[in-house]
Formats: structure tokens, sequence, C-alpha cells
């Protein structure tokens, strides 16, 4: 029996003039031309892609679990099943908790990135609290202490990497702004069982 390849759409709840499909792929509607498809990017290198819905920079994977397999809590973590972050079909994706993630990734690298955040943005980043002290004339010790905000007076604003990505892109605290884009309420509906990959 043939397996048919189906793309399922949904808005996104940020801006409803955004959609998220199934696959993965993302996509503006356009009242003149049809859609407009966007291009996913890595941040600073990362292997985690993001995409910029209107004027907000959201985890990809993020954006298609909470689409396709429900509704995302700050504290889960979405993790790709065969390891490859470029590939974000829904099916390839689960939601666990960071306990988990820990368990599951914990190998690939022994030591945390740290970045220099300002306005939300990444300044400065570096691959380890040892990289950071060396350029920073500050303590190994200082440094882990600015980024477990252990520190009130900082004179770097320090943090993980992977708590950037966490706390400073929340990738589900639209509710304030709903109300701006949501003249359109059709939301596409999906059936798991209907959608098949090829």
């Amino acid at each position: 029996m043939k397996v048919v390849k189906v793309e399922v759409w949904k808005q996104i709840e940020y801006d409803t003039r955004y959609q998220v499909s199934n696959y993965g792929r993302f996509r503006k509607k356009n009242l003149k031309n049809g859609y407009r498809y966007l291009k996913p990017f890595r941040k600073h290198k990362r292997s985690i892609y993001v995409v910029k819905i209107r004027d907000k920079e959201f985890v990809r994977s993020r954006l298609v679990a909470n689409a396709f397999i429900r509704k995302l809590l700050p504290e889960d973590r979405v993790y790709h099943k065969n390891k490859l972050e470029f590939d974000n079909y829904y099916r390839n994706l689960i939601i666990i908790s960071l306990e988990e993630l820990g368990k599951r990734t914990g190998y690939i690298s022994r030591s945390k990135r740290v970045v220099e955040v300002k306005d939300n943005e990444i300044v400065r980043s570096w691959r380890s609290t040892r990289q950071a002290s060396k350029e920073l004339y500050i303590s190994r010790q200082t440094v882990g202490d600015y980024c477990n905000n252990k520190v009130s007076k900082k004179m770097y604003n320090l943090m993980w990497e992977d708590d950037y990505f966490d706390k400073v892109l929340p990738s589900f605290s639209w509710e304030h702004k709903k109300k701006r884009h949501n003249n359109n309420t059709n939301v596409i509906s999906l059936n798991n069982d209907n959608v098949n990959r090829k």
C-alpha cells in the first residue's frame, strides 16, 4: 500500500498570520501573493534552529511540538529521536523533562557554554567557564555564580547558553498579544492517524 505524504498546517498563536507545518516548515500569509516561506537559522552557530515570527525568535522544534503534540509547559524540553536537530517532523519529536534530557545528552559535552546578554541578545559567547573567565579577568567560580544568579550586582550579565534559549526566548508567552492578530479563527485540526510520513 502506497503511503501518501500529507503536510498539515496550523496557525501560530503568537501571530496567526504565520503557520507551522507537521514537517517543521514555516510560512507567512500574504494577502497579495499567497504565502511567503520562512527559512529557520542557527543562532550563534548552535545546533538549535530558530525562526523569526514577527518581532521574536522561537525555537523551531518547540513550535512544532506545541502545535502537533501538545501545549508545552515552560519546563518541558523537546528531544529529537534521531538526534538530527534539523529534522523537525513532528513524529521525530518527543517531549521530555530537563532531567531526562540530561540523561540523553549529557555525554555530548562536558562543559557548558556561557553567553553575555544585553537587551535580550547574545553579544559574546564562550565554550566554557574557563574561556569566559580568561577573557573577562574573573574567576571560573564567579562566572558560574553569575550564570546561576548567585550574585545580585554583576559586572557582566552572563547566562548558561541553554538558559538563554529557554528563558530569554520564551516560546509560548504570547497570551497578552493574541487579540491583536486573532481575526482569523479557522485553525486547522490534526488527526494523527491520518497524517503519514512518506
